[in-house]
């Protein structure tokens, strides 16, 4: 009888053997991965990152041509400058009219996007985070980071730029 457990016990241990669920070997390690499409590396995304960061929580302060305070496109203007020096246009429109037209399913991590919230004209823009997420500076919560899903933004969404390479 109890060599009768021992068999039922050895063979219920070698069923429960790891197997592995993986191939191994046979994998080619290359050398260099190009950036084919040009797009930012990691460490480059990290420090805009860190820049837009930086930014979440500030009161929004309106901007005219006297008085400096942050409003949305003083905010992408600032952070650019900060993350590469590249100096951004003055105004959400002004911005919306230079930089490399984006397609929205085309978005990249520090494009900007851009929407008429006075119906008029291009009067808002933030940065694109991933994710379906964008960080701007809201005149009744400061900078902040929202989804481009909101009802609020997608219905005023009119298009994205991207001024990095």
């Amino acid at each position: 009888m109890k060599n009768i457990f021992l068999i039922i016990f050895f063979i219920t241990l070698l069923g429960c053997a790891t197997h592995p669920r993986y191939r191994t070997g046979g994998y080619e390690i290359r050398p260099e991965v190009k950036n084919l499409d040009n797009s930012p590396t990691t460490s480059e995304n990290i420090k805009l990152g860190l820049i837009l960061q930086s930014y979440l929580g500030k009161p929004y302060k309106g901007k005219s041509k006297y008085e400096e305070g942050l409003d949305c496109s003083h905010f992408t203007r600032t952070a650019f400058q900060k993350y590469n020096r590249i100096i951004l246009p003055r105004t959400a429109a002004e911005q919306y009219a230079g930089g490399k037209e984006i397609h929205f399913r085309y978005l990249r991590y520090g494009d900007l996007v851009f929407f008429k919230t006075d119906k008029k004209k291009v009067s808002h823009v933030g940065v694109y985070v991933g994710d379906r997420q964008f960080i701007h500076a809201s005149t009744s919560r400061g900078v902040i980071i929202s989804n481009l899903d909101e009802k609020y933004w997608s219905e005023r969404y009119v298009g994205a730029r991207r001024y990095l390479k």
